[in-house]
């Protein structure tokens, strides 16, 4: 359990909080469980504060979360994750449990605040606090504010939260956020998402006397929640295992880690090598194996044609084009999604795909082909090689490349590789011209949002009715090679400031076909 607290700080409220969950394990009323007292800060509001100067968004999600499931003896799923809180905490476990619905099945909204369209005043405190806490944490910006809010995140990702998570608002008749815990209530009836509205006679907005109130109903959802997680049936499925296969008579294989072992569907992430590579040495650079466990999906690295000393490229059309040119990879990888979907529990409008080097082109072919197949893709210090052929319905995209990469040069052309531009059969698009052909093709909105932090800047053209995003990173220290893994060569150094794992599933995790 995530025991989110409300506005002034929850240390002081620590040990009653605590005595009364410890109470209710002793008494059997719940089953045993961990319980996390997150630090919201005064005001924190669980959000990352538009200024950079507080991420507890990413604080809690990308640090506390693995931290915990690392540390301690957890259930590492989204069954086994629970958020709940009161006021400001309330607020907090609907927009990161919305959000981030793939990390928590379970939600608690109590006394939830602030849970209006704009924060322009708040019941308790009054306009003037309203606009103190929005200058501090939304900058003074009520869009920021309405993007990040729980009822937009309800709407943008409502068909998920309606598959699988389970929720339940709680709020006293003589709370002065009962007004806006109602119209919550009732934006949720709305969206159709499924969830309790329990309200109670006579109690403010206080948290003990809220969890008093509930007496044993408050565990009843509880038991719901864990017995989910635990009583899930119990299988001799494995997590991480090796399958093989054929295609077209040629023998392939992929290395799939974090599989589904009760049944339940998981999205998949499809991390393709770079030339001369494998699956076992994309997963060793790419760092994907950890982020999957932290976040609950499915990571699968395919593998290439072997052409010789346990060398696997990718038949992208252009490239290596002589040693793999009786591969089909377009079949590979359809067979693989096949298999994955029917034997291995993967959802199937959350397949994903992303390749670094010529395994990023590959990405780009595959989305070209397929884009009817994936949810997003990210080819990373990768380029095309044509715009005959336009996808048939719209992709999310992120394209991540370096400013210094000698092999892929954003100008493009040839690769300054002697040995890489010796198997090109055509020279790379460049990378301009490779953005504004996905713009087009997801019908992406311009002017694009630029923004630049520190080495790195994003351009991102968002996505409009009918259309998808397009998004391009370059780090203008950035040379070849997965970010955030080792040097394979002097000159010619990753991008070092981020985790290609990471940045890649932080665009994925919210898309859906």
């Amino acid at each position: 359990v995530y025991w989110l607290h409300g506005s002034g700080g929850g240390l002081a409220g620590i040990a009653k909080v605590a005595a009364h969950f410890d109470a209710a394990i002793e008494a059997g009323k719940t089953p045993p469980c961990l319980i996390v007292f997150v630090n919201g800060l005064v005001e924190g509001m669980y959000v990352d504060w538009k200024d950079g100067s507080a991420p507890l968004e990413t604080v809690i999600v990308k640090d506390l979360v693995p931290h915990i499931d690392a540390t301690y003896r957890t259930i590492a799923t989204r069954e086994g994750r629970l958020l709940d809180g009161y006021s400001m905490g309330g607020y907090g476990a609907a927009r990161l449990g919305f959000k981030y619905h793939d990390l928590f099945r379970s939600v608690s909204i109590m006394g939830g605040g602030p849970l209006q369209a704009e924060l322009i005043q708040t019941p308790r405190a009054g306009r003037q606090r309203a606009a103190e806490v929005l200058k501090k944490v939304y900058g003074g910006d009520q869009e920021y504010f309405r993007s990040v809010s729980p009822r937009q995140l309800a709407e943008r990702n409502a068909k998920a939260i309606i598959e699988s998570s389970h929720i339940r608002m709680v709020c006293g008749d003589q709370d002065e956020t009962f007004a806006n815990n109602l119209a919550f209530h009732e934006h949720l009836d709305r969206l159709a998402i499924p969830h309790s509205w329990t309200v109670l006679k006579g109690i403010d907005h206080n948290p003990m006397r809220t969890l008093e109130a509930l007496g044993d109903s408050n565990w009843e959802f509880y038991r719901l929640a864990f017995d989910h997680a635990a009583n899930a049936p119990s299988t001799n499925k494995q997590s991480e295992f090796e399958i093989a296969f054929k295609v077209k008579q040629q023998d392939r294989r992929a290395v799939i880690v974090n599989a589904s072992t009760d049944g339940s569907k998981r999205p998949v992430v499809i991390a393709l090598h770079g030339g001369q590579g494998s699956a076992e040495i994309m997963r060793g650079n790419s760092g994907f194996d950890a982020v999957a466990k932290a976040n609950g999906f499915m990571v699968v690295y395919g593998e290439g044609t072997d052409f010789g000393g346990n060398r696997h490229a990718w038949n992208t059309g252009f490239l290596l084009r002589r040693q793999v040119r009786d591969a089909d990879d377009i079949a590979y990888l359809d067979t693989l999604i096949d298999k994955l979907i029917s034997e291995h529990d993967a959802d199937p409008a959350r397949i994903y795909m992303t390749g670094g080097s010529n395994g990023g082109m590959m990405t780009f072919v595959y989305a070209v082909a397929r884009s009817e197949r994936l949810a997003a893709v990210a080819p990373v210090v990768a380029s095309m090689f044509t715009f005959d052929k336009k996808p048939s319905a719209p992709l999310p995209i992120l394209i991540i490349n370096g400013a210094k990469d000698e092999e892929v040069p954003i100008e493009c052309g040839m690769s300054r590789n002697t040995l890489v531009s010796r198997a090109q059969d055509a020279p790379y698009k460049p990378l301009k011209e490779v953005v504004q052909f996905w713009v087009e093709a997801n019908k992406s909105q311009s002017p694009a949002d630029i923004s630049t932090k520190g080495t790195v800047t994003t351009t991102a053209y968002s996505a409009v009715a009918g259309g998808a995003v397009t998004e391009f990173v370059i780090d203008a220290e950035g040379g070849h090679g997965w970010p955030g893994s080792r040097s394979r060569r002097d000159g010619n150094a990753p991008i070092k400031s981020f985790s290609g794992a990471d940045r890649v599933w932080e665009f994925f995790r919210d898309k859906h076909r």
